[in-house]
Order: C-alpha cells, then structure tokens, then sequence
C-alpha cells in the first residue's frame, strides 16, 4: 500500500517502493482523504500538496508500478486542473477517472514517456467530458494497438454491460466490414464476394468482445477507432465520474 499522509513530495518517488501483499496489481483508494490517490492496475494517480512552490494548485504524480509493486517511471507536475480550493469530492473524482484513463496507456518499453504529451493536458485540462476525449485522443495516438483494444473494451462493458456489449459491437463489426469491402474491392480486379465479407463479420462476432474491438482497431487505425465507434454508439467511450460513484 502506498504511504498515507506524511511529507510525501515528488523528488522522493524514485526510491519509493510499494509494498503488496500479494504483491499482484490491486486495484484501490490510497493516501490520505484530503489528498487522494488512486490505483488501476500498474498505475496510481494521486495528489500532493507543496503550498511553497505552487501555492494555488495542487500537485499532480502518476505513478507506474512494476509486477513487484516497485516504481517503474513517474510523471509530475502541478495540476492546475484543481485549486487547493478545490473540495475533497473534485480531487477524488480528478484521480480515480485520470488512473482509470490511463490504467492500460503505459508502454512497456518506454515506460510513461510515450504518453507525457496527454499527461500534460490533462493537468491543464481537468476532467470534463470535453477534455476527457480529446486526452483520450492523444492517448490513443501514442499508445500500443493492443492498449487501445484494451481501453475500448472496458468502456464498453462499463458503458453497455458485458452481455449487451457484444451484440451491439455486432451491428458495428458488420457495418464496418461491408464499407471497408466496398471500398477494397474498388482497387481490386476482382471485387470481394459479400459472402466473403457475410463470413468475416461471422468469425469476428463470434470471438468475442476483444476479437471485435481488435478488428476495428485495425480497420480504421488506433488513432481514430474511439471517434468512429463514438459516432456509431453515441456514447462517449472515455471513464467519468459517475461510472465509479465517485
């Protein structure tokens, strides 16, 4: 468990280690009640308060944990998302939504770097539904194909249920394959029979939530697969608040 209270300040997260028993990801609330954190998966996002150096805003860390609970790489820096004025409700909703925007971004060669640029943004752009999509947009920029898959399905259990998910990614999966078909088989001697394309929306849909996710994925690129599911569900597809009841 993270360290609850205390003098913690950024300059010391390099020589933090975390403690677990098990020592396995455990998803939770961590630090004191006035300066939450949050942890989802192998990262903890949470707040600090340096009223010397930043006297108007708090300060902002994430933190990514190695398999052992060890810190891995950190990012920083203040959050002029949230005033020190800000209530205890704002910073806890600041923190739970931005770990669970993030919980699958990190790259594991590269560690949080591939994603500072969307980190940057959100300390400056806050939580709103507005900020929230286009941060998710520069996280899926800068993030591994397989972390978009990841992100887009556990938005669309937690948006549509896990049983209603899939029968609506059904309808998405086949519209898709049949325009992306009609639009191959213009390049092409010899065009796409549609029972071709009948049996590959067949093989998708039926392997699943990830199997159909990936296969947007890769139809129209991880950068824009969130804005064209977006449009074609109608729901925003980024974590707010009220998904968590906080």
């Amino acid at each position: 468990m993270l360290p609850r209270g205390g003098a913690w300040r950024p300059v010391d997260c390099r020589t933090l280690m975390l403690n677990l028993n098990p020592p396995s990801p455990s998803d939770g609330w961590v630090g004191p009640r006035e300066l939450p954190g949050y942890r989802a998966g192998n990262v903890v996002a949470r707040l600090t308060d340096l009223p010397e150096v930043y006297p108007d805003h708090l300060y902002f860390n994430l933190l990514l944990l190695d398999a052992g609970g060890h810190l891995q790489d950190d990012h920083s820096g203040p959050c002029y998302a949230l005033g020190r004025q800000r209530s205890i409700d704002d910073r806890s909703r600041f923190v739970r939504v931005v770990a669970e925007l993030v919980r699958h971004a990190p790259s594991e060669d590269r560690g949080l770097s591939a994603i500072g640029q969307a980190l940057t943004y959100i300390r400056s752009g806050g939580v709103d539904s507005d900020s929230l999509i286009l941060a998710a947009q520069l996280l899926d920029q800068a993030s591994a194909e397989q972390a978009v898959v990841r992100s887009l399905v556990d938005l669309l259990e937690m948006t549509l249920g896990a049983d209603e998910a899939p029968a609506v990614m059904s309808d998405v999966v086949a519209g898709l394959a049949h325009r992306s078909g009609a639009v191959a088989a213009k390049s092409r001697p010899r065009p796409t029979a549609p029972a071709d394309v009948d049996a590959e929306v067949r093989r998708v849909n039926d392997g699943g939530l990830a199997t159909q996710v990936s296969y947007l994925v890769r139809t129209v690129g991880k950068a824009h697969a969130r804005r064209y599911l977006r449009e074609a569900i109608h729901f925003a597809l980024v974590p707010t608040p009220d998904m968590f009841g906080v």
